[in-house]
């Protein structure tokens, strides 16, 4: 029953992926089929992964805090290793970072392989995610010059098409929360010790949407698309001798928003911001027409 037990459905056909009713008319989740998140990710040495990551981490942790409903868990008695990279709005101006500072000391061969795999949740995104998604990032972009991940070490590198940050950490997980993301967000999982993946790999955590009552069992090497403004958490792992790495990659609204409201529009702006007044006010003239009827 909603609300009191967590459902787990899974479908061990590597064709398939798995899925959930639409909410308001977007699907709420899609975990890619497993044998199309393999192809995806380029299977060359997912240590190399790992210990980009891990390296990271070391660099820079964040607070175990990020608000009243946001606590990182970690193993009784170990230090929590959780990290986020990429662009991000500044605390102290109306800007938003290229990254954060630590970043630029990664070294660049980290750096490329951090790019790389947020290449393949670009193909995953594409792959997948429902047409108008992809046409709300798309279309947003060419209204609003908003940054998304790109590598600070190299000045001639190229941004990403959709994502602007990297959250992860290391045997880690969180509280029910929401998040106020632009687009769907992305999570994946990586396991220290193995270099390569396969279809038969065991399940070694679970992504769980409470108020949908229903959690996706993943895989090392898994994608699962998701829509962070839905509540959601990550549970333990299920294995405790296991070490694995928890990502999620996403794109802020505050960081669309460019982080600053004095901004002036543009003359295409303007018009856009125009229309959707005028459409707003006609449904709220709408809606108040029907109450009037109905009583």
């Amino acid at each position: 029953m909603k609300g009191e037990h967590i459902f787990v459905q899974d479908n061990v056909d590597p064709l398939r992926g798995l899925t959930f009713t639409r909410v308001d008319g977007v699907r709420p989740f899609i975990r890619l089929p497993r044998q199309m998140s393999l192809n995806i990710l380029r299977q060359n040495g997912m240590e190399k992964i790992f210990s980009a990551l891990e390296e990271c981490s070391k660099m820079k942790r964040t607070s175990l805090v990020r608000s009243d409903c946001k606590r990182i868990f970690g193993d009784y008695g170990e230090q929590v290793m959780a990290t986020c990279a990429g662009v991000q709005v500044s605390r102290n101006s109306r800007e938003v970072l290229d990254c954060a500072p630590f970043m630029e000391k990664l070294p660049r061969h980290h750096w490329r392989v951090l790019m790389s795999l947020m290449q393949c949740a670009k193909y995953c995104f594409e792959a997948i995610a429902d047409h108008q998604v992809i046409s709300h990032v798309y279309h947003a972009k060419q209204v609003v010059p908003f940054k998304t991940m790109k590598m600070s070490s190299c000045k001639k590198s190229s941004p990403l098409k959709y994502y602007g940050g990297l959250a992860f950490g290391c045997n880690v997980f969180l509280c029910c929360h929401t998040n106020n993301d632009f687009t769907m967000s992305m999570a994946h999982i990586h396991l220290k010790g193995k270099d390569q993946y396969t279809l038969a790999d065991n399940v070694v955590v679970y992504f769980c949407f409470p108020t949908l009552g229903v959690a996706v069992p993943l895989q090392p090497g898994n994608f699962l698309l998701f829509n962070a403004q839905i509540p959601h958490c990550v549970s333990s792992r299920c294995k405790h001798t296991d070490q694995i790495m928890v990502l999620s990659m996403y794109l802020k609204t505050s960081v669309v928003g460019l982080n600053n409201n004095e901004l002036q529009l543009n003359t295409r702006q303007a018009i856009l911001a125009q229309c959707y007044h005028s459409i707003v006010t006609n449904q709220l003239q709408s809606s108040d027409c029907q109450t009037q009827l109905s009583s």
